[in-house]
Protein backbone atom coordinates (compact mmCIF):
# COMPACT_ATOMS: atom_id res chain seq x y z
CA UNK A 1 0.00 0.00 0.00
CA UNK A 2 0.65 3.66 -0.34
CA UNK A 3 1.92 5.65 2.55
CA UNK A 4 -0.90 8.28 1.37
CA UNK A 5 -0.08 11.41 3.93
CA UNK A 6 3.51 10.98 2.76
CA UNK A 7 2.65 11.22 -0.91
CA UNK A 8 0.16 13.83 -0.30
CA UNK A 9 2.27 15.96 2.06
CA UNK A 10 4.96 15.43 -1.26
CA UNK A 11 2.36 16.92 -3.78
CA UNK A 12 0.99 19.83 -1.63
CA UNK A 13 4.96 20.67 -1.27
CA UNK A 14 5.03 21.14 -4.54
CA UNK A 15 1.70 22.83 -5.40
CA UNK A 16 2.49 25.00 -2.84
CA UNK A 17 5.92 26.49 -4.50
CA UNK A 18 3.83 26.10 -8.22
CA UNK A 19 1.27 29.14 -7.27
CA UNK A 20 -1.26 26.66 -8.89
CA UNK A 21 -5.11 27.93 -9.52
CA UNK A 22 -6.68 25.22 -7.61
CA UNK A 23 -5.34 23.45 -4.14
CA UNK A 24 -5.15 20.20 -4.00
CA UNK A 25 -7.61 19.52 -1.16
CA UNK A 26 -10.24 21.08 -3.47
CA UNK A 27 -10.00 18.35 -6.25
CA UNK A 28 -13.67 16.48 -5.62
CA UNK A 29 -15.38 19.64 -5.73
CA UNK A 30 -14.20 19.84 -9.25
CA UNK A 31 -18.20 19.76 -10.98
CA UNK A 32 -16.58 19.49 -14.83
CA UNK A 33 -14.36 17.11 -16.61
CA UNK A 34 -12.41 19.76 -18.39
CA UNK A 35 -11.61 21.77 -15.09
CA UNK A 36 -9.80 18.93 -13.48
CA UNK A 37 -8.10 18.06 -16.65
CA UNK A 38 -7.14 21.54 -16.77
CA UNK A 39 -5.71 20.94 -12.91
CA UNK A 40 -3.96 18.13 -13.88
CA UNK A 41 -2.35 19.32 -16.99
CA UNK A 42 -1.17 22.63 -14.84
CA UNK A 43 0.34 20.47 -12.32
CA UNK A 44 2.31 17.44 -14.46
CA UNK A 45 3.40 20.32 -16.58
CA UNK A 46 4.67 23.03 -13.99
CA UNK A 47 8.13 23.80 -13.27
CA UNK A 48 8.26 21.89 -10.01
CA UNK A 49 7.82 18.51 -11.97
CA UNK A 50 10.81 19.24 -14.12
CA UNK A 51 9.19 18.00 -17.31
CA UNK A 52 8.72 14.53 -15.67
CA UNK A 53 12.28 13.30 -17.12
CA UNK A 54 15.69 11.77 -14.91
CA UNK A 55 16.91 14.98 -13.02
CA UNK A 56 15.31 16.97 -9.66
CA UNK A 57 13.87 13.36 -8.94
CA UNK A 58 10.94 13.96 -11.61
CA UNK A 59 10.01 10.72 -11.84
CA UNK A 60 9.19 9.84 -8.56
CA UNK A 61 7.68 12.99 -8.13
CA UNK A 62 5.51 12.62 -11.02
CA UNK A 63 4.35 9.11 -10.09
CA UNK A 64 3.42 9.83 -6.68
CA UNK A 65 1.42 12.44 -7.77
CA UNK A 66 -0.55 10.40 -9.70
CA UNK A 67 -0.55 7.58 -7.41
CA UNK A 68 -2.45 10.01 -5.27
CA UNK A 69 -4.99 10.72 -7.70
CA UNK A 70 -5.67 7.18 -8.29
CA UNK A 71 -5.81 6.42 -4.33
CA UNK A 72 -8.26 9.59 -3.64
CA UNK A 73 -10.77 8.08 -6.36
CA UNK A 74 -11.00 4.66 -4.82
CA UNK A 75 -8.90 2.90 -7.22
CA UNK A 76 -7.62 -0.07 -5.96
CA UNK A 77 -4.40 -1.83 -6.38
CA UNK A 78 -3.19 -4.90 -7.54
CA UNK A 79 -1.13 -7.18 -4.80
CA UNK A 80 1.97 -5.85 -6.13
CA UNK A 81 0.86 -2.32 -5.17
CA UNK A 82 0.48 0.92 -7.28
CA UNK A 83 3.98 1.06 -8.40
CA UNK A 84 6.02 -1.12 -10.84
CA UNK A 85 9.37 -0.14 -10.39
CA UNK A 86 12.31 -1.15 -12.92
CA UNK A 87 16.15 0.84 -14.28
CA UNK A 88 16.72 1.48 -17.16
CA UNK A 89 20.33 2.92 -18.36
CA UNK A 90 20.03 7.50 -19.18
CA UNK A 91 22.38 10.01 -20.06
CA UNK A 92 21.24 12.93 -18.06
CA UNK A 93 22.07 16.83 -18.05
CA UNK A 94 21.35 18.20 -14.30
CA UNK A 95 23.73 21.03 -14.92
CA UNK A 96 24.99 23.40 -17.37
CA UNK A 97 24.34 23.47 -20.69
CA UNK A 98 25.31 26.64 -22.75
CA UNK A 99 27.18 26.91 -26.50
CA UNK A 100 28.56 30.68 -27.38
CA UNK A 101 29.66 30.76 -31.06
CA UNK A 102 31.76 34.01 -31.93
CA UNK A 103 31.25 35.57 -27.89
CA UNK A 104 27.10 35.07 -28.76
CA UNK A 105 25.68 33.31 -26.28
CA UNK A 106 22.65 31.08 -28.37
CA UNK A 107 19.51 30.23 -25.76
CA UNK A 108 19.43 26.31 -25.20
CA UNK A 109 15.94 24.54 -26.36
CA UNK A 110 15.64 27.80 -28.52
CA UNK A 111 18.52 28.38 -30.45
CA UNK A 112 20.12 24.75 -29.93
CA UNK A 113 19.83 21.54 -28.61
CA UNK A 114 22.23 19.26 -27.20
CA UNK A 115 22.14 15.73 -28.37
CA UNK A 116 20.93 13.32 -25.63
CA UNK A 117 23.77 11.10 -25.70
CA UNK A 118 26.70 13.90 -25.31
CA UNK A 119 29.47 13.85 -22.73
CA UNK A 120 30.22 16.45 -20.19
CA UNK A 121 33.20 19.03 -22.24
CA UNK A 122 33.93 22.65 -21.03
CA UNK A 123 36.19 24.12 -23.59
CA UNK A 124 36.75 26.17 -26.56
CA UNK A 125 36.95 24.82 -30.12
CA UNK A 126 37.47 26.35 -33.35
CA UNK A 127 34.37 25.87 -35.94
CA UNK A 128 35.82 24.12 -39.38
CA UNK A 129 32.25 24.61 -42.02
CA UNK A 130 32.55 21.41 -44.14
CA UNK A 131 31.35 22.08 -47.79
CA UNK A 132 28.28 20.38 -48.60
CA UNK A 133 29.21 19.02 -51.51
CA UNK A 134 31.52 17.14 -49.82
CA UNK A 135 28.47 14.62 -49.46
CA UNK A 136 27.47 14.37 -52.84
CA UNK A 137 29.94 11.33 -53.04
CA UNK A 138 30.38 9.21 -49.93
CA UNK A 139 34.06 8.77 -51.39
CA UNK A 140 34.65 12.23 -51.07
CA UNK A 141 34.10 12.33 -47.14
CA UNK A 142 36.22 9.30 -47.11
CA UNK A 143 39.34 11.13 -48.72
CA UNK A 144 38.89 13.06 -45.26
CA UNK A 145 39.81 10.38 -43.21
CA UNK A 146 42.89 10.71 -41.59
CA UNK A 147 43.69 14.25 -41.56
CA UNK A 148 43.19 15.98 -38.32
CA UNK A 149 40.21 17.61 -36.32
CA UNK A 150 42.00 18.00 -33.29
CA UNK A 151 40.17 21.02 -31.21
CA UNK A 152 37.92 21.28 -33.90
CA UNK A 153 34.37 21.18 -34.83
CA UNK A 154 32.78 20.62 -37.52
CA UNK A 155 29.97 22.07 -39.16
CA UNK A 156 27.75 20.90 -41.35
CA UNK A 157 24.38 23.11 -42.77
CA UNK A 158 21.98 20.35 -43.32
CA UNK A 159 19.67 22.68 -45.55
CA UNK A 160 22.13 22.57 -48.17
CA UNK A 161 22.25 19.12 -48.24
CA UNK A 162 20.18 17.01 -50.52
CA UNK A 163 17.63 14.88 -49.17
CA UNK A 164 18.51 11.62 -50.02
CA UNK A 165 22.29 12.82 -48.39
CA UNK A 166 21.24 13.24 -44.90
CA UNK A 167 21.70 9.38 -44.50
CA UNK A 168 25.37 10.31 -45.33
CA UNK A 169 25.51 12.74 -42.75
CA UNK A 170 23.93 10.61 -40.21
CA UNK A 171 25.97 8.47 -40.46
CA UNK A 172 28.78 10.84 -40.45
CA UNK A 173 28.00 11.89 -37.35
CA UNK A 174 26.77 8.57 -35.28
CA UNK A 175 29.91 7.00 -35.85
CA UNK A 176 32.41 9.64 -36.09
CA UNK A 177 35.07 8.05 -38.95
CA UNK A 178 36.20 11.27 -39.33
CA UNK A 179 37.23 11.82 -35.45
CA UNK A 180 36.28 15.57 -34.99
CA UNK A 181 35.89 16.74 -31.54
CA UNK A 182 32.16 17.06 -32.13
CA UNK A 183 29.66 18.60 -34.65
CA UNK A 184 27.35 21.49 -35.27
CA UNK A 185 24.31 20.65 -37.05
CA UNK A 186 22.46 23.50 -38.92
CA UNK A 187 18.83 23.57 -38.84
CA UNK A 188 16.42 25.38 -40.97
CA UNK A 189 12.90 24.39 -38.88
CA UNK A 190 10.92 26.55 -37.21
CA UNK A 191 11.61 24.32 -34.32
CA UNK A 192 13.63 22.41 -32.96
CA UNK A 193 13.04 18.53 -31.50
CA UNK A 194 14.83 17.33 -28.97
CA UNK A 195 14.70 13.74 -28.20
CA UNK A 196 16.20 11.38 -25.41
CA UNK A 197 15.75 8.06 -27.29
CA UNK A 198 19.60 8.31 -27.88
CA UNK A 199 20.08 9.04 -24.24
CA UNK A 200 21.04 5.09 -23.54
CA UNK A 201 24.56 5.88 -23.52
CA UNK A 202 27.42 8.31 -23.61
CA UNK A 203 29.76 9.28 -26.35
CA UNK A 204 32.64 10.89 -26.14
CA UNK A 205 31.65 13.85 -28.41
CA UNK A 206 29.23 16.47 -28.03
CA UNK A 207 26.53 17.42 -31.40
CA UNK A 208 24.69 20.11 -31.48
CA UNK A 209 21.80 21.02 -33.40
CA UNK A 210 21.83 24.82 -34.13
CA UNK A 211 18.45 26.78 -35.62
CA UNK A 212 20.63 28.65 -38.60
CA UNK A 213 18.80 32.35 -38.15
CA UNK A 214 20.46 31.85 -34.47
CA UNK A 215 24.44 31.16 -35.45
CA UNK A 216 26.71 34.25 -36.44
CA UNK A 217 27.76 35.13 -39.83
CA UNK A 218 31.48 33.32 -40.54
CA UNK A 219 31.31 31.32 -37.19
CA UNK A 220 35.08 30.98 -36.38
CA UNK A 221 35.38 29.67 -32.79
CA UNK A 222 32.71 27.78 -30.06
CA UNK A 223 33.03 27.76 -26.26
CA UNK A 224 31.21 24.67 -24.81
CA UNK A 225 29.87 24.41 -21.37
CA UNK A 226 28.07 20.78 -20.87
CA UNK A 227 27.73 18.95 -17.64
CA UNK A 228 26.35 15.44 -18.36
CA UNK A 229 25.99 12.31 -16.08
CA UNK A 230 25.30 8.71 -17.05
CA UNK A 231 22.70 7.13 -15.20
CA UNK A 232 23.35 3.54 -15.69
CA UNK A 233 20.65 2.05 -13.30
CA UNK A 234 17.99 5.11 -13.21
CA UNK A 235 14.85 3.80 -10.74
CA UNK A 236 11.47 4.89 -12.49
CA UNK A 237 8.32 3.29 -12.37
CA UNK A 238 5.22 2.49 -13.62
CA UNK A 239 1.80 3.65 -11.95
CA UNK A 240 -1.40 1.55 -11.91
CA UNK A 241 -4.78 1.18 -10.34
CA UNK A 242 -8.02 -1.01 -11.32
CA UNK A 243 -12.01 -0.58 -10.44
CA UNK A 244 -13.42 -4.16 -10.23
CA UNK A 245 -16.06 -4.58 -12.73
CA UNK A 246 -19.99 -5.52 -12.14
CA UNK A 247 -20.91 -8.04 -13.94
CA UNK A 248 -17.42 -9.21 -16.01
CA UNK A 249 -14.65 -8.68 -13.21
CA UNK A 250 -12.15 -11.10 -15.03
CA UNK A 251 -12.19 -8.70 -18.32
CA UNK A 252 -10.37 -5.69 -18.55
CA UNK A 253 -10.93 -2.53 -20.50
CA UNK A 254 -7.52 -0.86 -19.89
CA UNK A 255 -6.60 2.73 -20.45
CA UNK A 256 -2.93 3.67 -20.65
CA UNK A 257 -0.69 6.78 -21.24
CA UNK A 258 2.43 7.78 -20.52
CA UNK A 259 3.90 10.25 -17.83
CA UNK A 260 7.22 10.85 -18.68
CA UNK A 261 8.62 13.60 -21.18
CA UNK A 262 11.99 14.73 -22.28
CA UNK A 263 12.60 17.06 -18.59
CA UNK A 264 15.38 19.24 -18.60
CA UNK A 265 17.95 19.96 -20.99
CA UNK A 266 20.23 21.74 -17.88
CA UNK A 267 18.84 24.24 -15.97
CA UNK A 268 17.59 26.40 -18.34
CA UNK A 269 16.09 24.43 -20.84
CA UNK A 270 12.61 22.85 -19.59
CA UNK A 271 10.36 20.26 -21.94
CA UNK A 272 7.28 20.84 -19.59
CA UNK A 273 5.54 18.10 -21.93
CA UNK A 274 1.87 19.04 -21.28
CA UNK A 275 -0.03 17.92 -24.66
CA UNK A 276 3.13 15.10 -25.13
CA UNK A 277 1.42 13.75 -22.43
CA UNK A 278 -0.02 15.52 -20.06
CA UNK A 279 -2.52 15.47 -21.40
CA UNK A 280 -3.40 12.04 -21.81
CA UNK A 281 -2.65 11.29 -18.36
CA UNK A 282 -5.34 14.27 -17.49
CA UNK A 283 -8.24 12.14 -19.36
CA UNK A 284 -6.76 8.79 -18.16
CA UNK A 285 -7.12 9.90 -14.95
CA UNK A 286 -10.68 11.71 -15.58
CA UNK A 287 -11.60 8.46 -17.09
CA UNK A 288 -10.78 6.86 -13.57
CA UNK A 289 -12.71 9.83 -11.70
CA UNK A 290 -15.87 8.93 -13.89
CA UNK A 291 -15.73 5.39 -13.65
CA UNK A 292 -14.75 5.29 -10.05
CA UNK A 293 -18.22 6.60 -8.78
CA UNK A 294 -21.12 4.04 -8.20
CA UNK A 295 -23.75 5.23 -11.01
CA UNK A 296 -20.72 4.83 -13.33
CA UNK A 297 -19.82 1.56 -12.49
CA UNK A 298 -18.56 -0.56 -15.63
CA UNK A 299 -19.75 -4.59 -16.37
CA UNK A 300 -16.11 -4.74 -17.09
CA UNK A 301 -13.32 -4.27 -15.33
CA UNK A 302 -10.94 -0.68 -15.68
CA UNK A 303 -7.38 -0.90 -14.89
CA UNK A 304 -5.42 2.67 -15.58
CA UNK A 305 -1.64 2.32 -16.37
CA UNK A 306 0.26 4.94 -16.54
CA UNK A 307 3.26 4.39 -17.89
CA UNK A 308 6.96 5.56 -17.71
CA UNK A 309 9.71 5.96 -20.25
CA UNK A 310 7.52 5.81 -23.58
CA UNK A 311 9.71 8.77 -24.75
CA UNK A 312 13.55 6.75 -24.15
CA UNK A 313 11.67 4.25 -26.15
CA UNK A 314 8.86 2.32 -24.87
CA UNK A 315 10.37 0.79 -21.83
CA UNK A 316 7.52 1.58 -19.67
CA UNK A 317 5.15 -0.37 -22.24
CA UNK A 318 7.71 -3.35 -22.43
CA UNK A 319 8.43 -3.72 -18.98
CA UNK A 320 4.66 -4.44 -18.00
CA UNK A 321 3.73 -6.13 -20.78
CA UNK A 322 7.11 -9.05 -19.62
CA UNK A 323 5.45 -8.85 -16.53
CA UNK A 324 1.67 -7.86 -16.17
CA UNK A 325 0.25 -7.50 -13.10
CA UNK A 326 -2.81 -9.84 -14.58
CA UNK A 327 -2.68 -12.00 -17.61
CA UNK A 328 -2.74 -10.13 -21.00
CA UNK A 329 -5.14 -12.60 -21.97
CA UNK A 330 -7.92 -11.05 -19.74
CA UNK A 331 -7.65 -7.37 -21.52
CA UNK A 332 -10.66 -7.30 -23.50
CA UNK A 333 -9.59 -3.91 -25.00
CA UNK A 334 -7.16 -1.22 -25.12
CA UNK A 335 -6.90 2.44 -25.41
CA UNK A 336 -3.17 4.32 -25.35
CA UNK A 337 -4.08 7.90 -25.44
CA UNK A 338 -0.86 9.84 -26.01
CA UNK A 339 -1.61 14.02 -26.88
CA UNK A 340 -5.03 14.58 -26.72
CA UNK A 341 -4.87 18.49 -25.90
CA UNK A 342 -6.62 19.18 -29.22
CA UNK A 343 -9.12 18.15 -31.14
CA UNK A 344 -10.60 20.48 -34.04
CA UNK A 345 -10.09 18.38 -36.62
CA UNK A 346 -11.10 15.62 -34.82
CA UNK A 347 -9.22 12.09 -33.63
CA UNK A 348 -6.90 9.49 -35.49
CA UNK A 349 -7.07 5.79 -34.42
CA UNK A 350 -3.77 4.19 -35.16
CA UNK A 351 -4.82 0.27 -35.55
CA UNK A 352 -8.42 1.21 -36.66
CA UNK A 353 -7.83 -0.66 -39.95
CA UNK A 354 -6.70 -3.55 -37.84
CA UNK A 355 -9.53 -3.38 -35.44
CA UNK A 356 -12.33 -2.45 -37.67
CA UNK A 357 -15.58 -3.28 -35.49
CA UNK A 358 -14.18 -1.27 -32.80
CA UNK A 359 -13.15 1.23 -35.12
CA UNK A 360 -16.93 1.19 -36.67
CA UNK A 361 -18.35 1.37 -33.30
CA UNK A 362 -16.51 4.52 -32.34
CA UNK A 363 -17.68 6.29 -36.08
CA UNK A 364 -21.10 5.32 -35.55
CA UNK A 365 -21.27 6.74 -31.87
CA UNK A 366 -19.94 9.84 -32.98
CA UNK A 367 -22.44 9.92 -35.77
CA UNK A 368 -24.92 9.72 -33.57
CA UNK A 369 -23.77 12.56 -31.26
CA UNK A 370 -22.26 14.85 -33.39
CA UNK A 371 -19.27 14.54 -31.29
CA UNK A 372 -16.61 15.38 -32.55
CA UNK A 373 -15.28 16.61 -36.82
CA UNK A 374 -13.76 13.28 -37.86
CA UNK A 375 -12.36 10.07 -36.28
CA UNK A 376 -10.14 9.17 -38.63
CA UNK A 377 -8.82 5.58 -39.38
CA UNK A 378 -4.61 4.57 -39.38
CA UNK A 379 -2.61 1.48 -39.68
CA UNK A 380 -0.33 -0.57 -37.54
CA UNK A 381 2.27 2.11 -35.99
CA UNK A 382 4.39 1.31 -33.54
CA UNK A 383 4.68 5.00 -31.90
CA UNK A 384 3.40 4.78 -28.91
CA UNK A 385 2.38 2.36 -25.43
CA UNK A 386 -0.24 0.25 -27.24
CA UNK A 387 2.74 -1.29 -29.60
CA UNK A 388 4.25 -3.52 -26.81
CA UNK A 389 0.88 -4.71 -26.06
CA UNK A 390 -0.24 -5.51 -29.66
CA UNK A 391 2.78 -6.88 -30.61
CA UNK A 392 1.75 -9.84 -27.35
CA UNK A 393 -1.87 -10.27 -28.64
CA UNK A 394 -3.77 -7.52 -26.98
CA UNK A 395 -6.43 -5.78 -28.84
CA UNK A 396 -5.50 -2.58 -28.74
CA UNK A 397 -5.26 1.44 -30.35
CA UNK A 398 -3.87 4.70 -29.99
CA UNK A 399 -5.96 7.68 -30.12
CA UNK A 400 -4.56 10.95 -30.29
CA UNK A 401 -6.08 14.44 -31.21
CA UNK A 402 -6.11 16.55 -34.54
CA UNK A 403 -5.69 19.89 -34.67
CA UNK A 404 -3.58 23.55 -35.70
CA UNK A 405 -4.69 25.03 -32.65
CA UNK A 406 -1.68 23.38 -30.87
CA UNK A 407 1.08 21.83 -32.84
CA UNK A 408 4.18 22.02 -30.44
CA UNK A 409 6.03 19.02 -30.49
CA UNK A 410 9.16 17.99 -28.78
CA UNK A 411 9.97 21.14 -27.85
CA UNK A 412 10.29 24.25 -25.10
CA UNK A 413 6.76 25.46 -26.37
CA UNK A 414 4.64 22.60 -25.27
CA UNK A 415 3.42 24.14 -22.15
CA UNK A 416 0.37 24.19 -20.22
CA UNK A 417 -0.81 27.70 -20.81
CA UNK A 418 -0.19 26.78 -24.85
CA UNK A 419 -2.59 23.40 -25.02
CA UNK A 420 -6.14 24.31 -25.45
CA UNK A 421 -8.21 21.57 -24.63
CA UNK A 422 -10.68 21.91 -27.85
CA UNK A 423 -12.77 19.24 -28.24
CA UNK A 424 -11.54 17.30 -24.66
CA UNK A 425 -15.06 17.15 -23.07
CA UNK A 426 -16.80 15.93 -26.51
CA UNK A 427 -13.66 13.28 -26.83
CA UNK A 428 -13.89 12.24 -23.56
CA UNK A 429 -17.75 11.73 -23.91
CA UNK A 430 -17.40 9.52 -26.89
CA UNK A 431 -14.76 7.28 -25.53
CA UNK A 432 -16.90 7.18 -22.09
CA UNK A 433 -19.99 5.86 -24.56
CA UNK A 434 -17.40 3.40 -26.72
CA UNK A 435 -16.66 1.70 -23.55
CA UNK A 436 -20.31 1.26 -22.01
CA UNK A 437 -20.53 -0.93 -25.20
CA UNK A 438 -18.04 -3.68 -23.96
Amino acid sequence: MINKPGIISGIRGIIGSLILIICFSSVNGFSQDKKYARYLIDTLASPGMSGRGYVNNANRIASEFIAGEMQQHGLLSFPEGYFQPFTLPINTFPGKVSLTVNGIKLKPGVDFIVSASSPSVSKEFKIKVLDPKKFDKPQRLFRLTGKSFENILLLIDKSAIAKERQKLVDSLVWTNYLKSEGYILLSEKERLLYSVSQGFNQKAYPVFEVLKPALPLKPKSAAISVDAVFEPSMAVRNVIGYIPGIEVPDSFIVITAHYDHLGMMGKDALFAGANDNASGVAMMLDMARHYSKPENRPRYSMAFIALAAEETGLNGSEFYVRNPFFPLSQIAFLINLDMVGTGSEGITVVNGKTFVEQYERLVKINADNEYILKVAQRGESCNSDHCPFFKKGVPAVFIYSMGKEHREYHNVYDSAERVPLSEYEDIFRLLRDFIYTF
